[in-house]
């Protein structure tokens, strides 16, 4: 039998990201652009949000449910019975009560800090004539600050897990990753988007040297930390030489690099070498959230000292239930089935 790498301990894994709530409904294309939602991806003040929420009705079919990448991680892990503690921050509204209640439902315990402004929302419209915008706004979550971080809860724990979000603060991330490290810790970080790859592509990889990390991330966000390590455009880079580049960068026990292909499975590299771990090919409901629960099913199993082939299969299998629904709205008994053993 493997050894789990959380042991007995009273805390495996200490999430610390945004907390907000995701909110999906319909909309036709002309009042999506009435309230000036007209970019596939755009983040509005909370304001507009709310103003869009007050026009939506039963014939929306509006659905709500916590999100947040740590948050979602942390609500995944938390159903597959891993001993999960998540730090953000929400307003002291019905909002933040929904967050609070889905993550607490999910057996997480949360420091979840209440302040004056909203909860943040991330509001996903599908459009009637095809396709989805989202308008985002983070509101009350980017009022977390470093001296909300709780070391006594942090210590407790077998692994840090960080949203790849809270990298646009980078003193916070260097914190987080500096107390972990204190407290001989290693550290997970979900990249998040393409984007923030590309823009602090020079401060992951200083992570990468630094720290014992399990660094996450989707292709395109592969493509744009290389290209921003290399001076070079995203898509001119093959992935054939990315993938030998991640692959030189892991020699050791860490990093651990993780590198989520979406019906096409996983890679890892680890140790020198490189795993595959294919996947069944679904036609998703949603595929918001998959890949957070692709990284809470990986790192559950890492937990429990599982051998990488099942950290990704376990990982595969979690995002698939995350492709059947909105969000993470995914049913806990299902998740639980999984199972990720001691």
């Amino acid at each position: 039998m493997t050894n789990s790498r959380g042991g007995k301990k009273d805390l495996e894994l200490f999430c610390i990201g945004n907390a907000l709530v995701d909110v999906y409904a319909r909309m036709d294309e002309e009042a999506a652009a009435s309230f000036g939602i007209t970019e596939p991806v755009q983040h509005v003040d909370i304001g507009r949000i709310k103003n869009i929420l007050s026009t939506l009705d039963e014939n929306t079919a509006v659905v709500m449910t916590s999100g947040g990448g740590a948050a979602n991680a942390a609500k995944i892990t938390g159903l597959l019975g891993i001993k999960t503690f998540f730090t953000g921050a929400a307003g002291d509204d019905g909002f933040g009560a929904l967050f609070e209640k889905e993550l607490s439902s999910a057996g997480v315990k949360l420091n979840l800090l209440r302040k004056s402004s909203p909860t943040g929302i991330c509001l996903s419209l599908k459009l009637k004539s095809g396709g989805t915008r989202v308008a985002a706004s983070p509101s009350a979550a980017l009022e977390l600050s470093e001296n909300d971080i709780d070391p006594e809860e942090l210590k407790k724990a077998s692994l840090v897990l960080a949203d790849g979000y809270l990298l646009y603060r980078k003193d916070m991330v260097r914190r987080i990753f500096q107390m972990a490290d204190q407290y001989g810790l290693p550290a997970a970080l979900d990249i998040g988007s393409a984007e923030i790859a590309g823009r602090y592509a020079v401060e992951i990889a200083e992570y990468i040297r630094r720290y014992p990390l399990i660094l996450f991330m989707n292709e395109d966000e592969a493509a744009a930390l290389y290209a921003g390590l290399h001076n070079r455009e995203p898509g001119l880079t093959e992935q054939k030489e990315t993938h030998s580049f991640f692959k030189s960068l892991c020699k050791e026990k860490f990093p651990v690099i993780v590198v989520k292909l979406g019906e096409r499975g996983a890679v890892v590299f680890a140790e020198g070498k490189t795993h595959h771990a294919e996947t069944q090919a679904l036609v998703p409901f949603d595929s918001t959230g998959a890949g957070d629960a692709f990284c809470a099913g990986y790192l559950s199993a890492w937990l429990k000292g599982k051998t990488i082939r099942e950290c990704a299969e376990l990982g595969n299998s979690t995002a698939r239930l995350v492709l059947d629904v909105a969000g993470t709205q995914v049913d806990g008994e299902k998740i639980k089935r999984l199972g990720v053993g001691g």
